[in-house]
């Protein structure tokens, strides 16, 4: 079976969620072919040259052992990857940095966060600030310490703003245009799970988040649904 997951926004690997999330991963191990991330596994993701937060070591230890086991880790950029260098590529990991197409089972499947089709005020000033090379040069020059301390908290305080009613609707109609290249469009970020069938046997699913829903997609022998943990 192919899993699907996003929106973790993992802080600490010892945090409630945190240990769901590994339990659940070590449950799925043994009949999983591949796992998909869409995107805010973790709360804040900035690479320095030489250190990663000690706090996120046993999520990502736990995703190394499934690659090394031949079960291939895919990782879809959302917007709280704000820094990615090749440590995750080093690690195994499939980056994609922006909406990609693959093909399982048959289908031809769309994936992305959908951070990028958000127009919302806030979301744009996000982007805009942590897109910035400069400011990833300056944020660069802190302590790691004070770093990680300080991004956690404003990525906390941008979770936290108010979700837009339209953005449940405006991730769906991007999805209902994708579908006219694929047969399948997983999308994620708006922390709302979603599962729509069409006509000609389309789908759109967004799979919610690890926050409140628990929730992730799933495709075996064809057939793509929506589960909750």
């Amino acid at each position: 079976m192919h899993v699907f997951i996003s929106d973790a926004h993992i802080r600490r690997d010892n945090s409630p969620r945190g240990i769901k999330l590994l339990k659940f991963l070590n449950e799925i191990k043994p009949k999983l072919t591949s796992l998909y991330v869409l995107g805010d596994m973790f709360e804040f993701w900035f690479e320095y040259n030489i250190v990663f937060p000690k706090y996120y070591f046993k999520t990502l230890a736990t995703l190394y052992n499934l690659i090394q086991e031949g079960k291939p880790v895919h990782y879809v950029l959302g917007n709280h990857e704000v820094m990615i260098g090749d440590f995750l590529q080093n690690f195994g990991f499939t980056v994609h940095n922006r909406e990609t197409i693959v093909e399982i089972d048959g289908k031809k499947i769309l994936l992305a966060h959908g951070h990028d089709i958000d127009k919302r005020l806030w979301t744009r000033i996000w982007q805009q600030l942590l897109t910035s090379k400069l400011n990833h040069a300056l944020y660069s020059m802190l302590h790691p310490d004070i770093g990680v301390f300080l991004a956690q908290g404003i990525a906390y305080l941008s979770r936290k703003q108010r979700r837009s009613p339209n953005l449940v609707s405006t991730l769906e109609n991007y999805a209902l245009e994708k579908l006219k290249e694929a047969d399948i469009v997983i999308l994620a970020h708006s922390h709302i799970p979603v599962f729509k069938k069409y006509e000609a046997d389309k789908y759109y699913v967004n799979t919610g988040d690890w926050i409140e829903h628990f929730s992730y997609a799933m495709m075996s022998h064809g057939k793509i649904s929506l589960n909750y943990y």
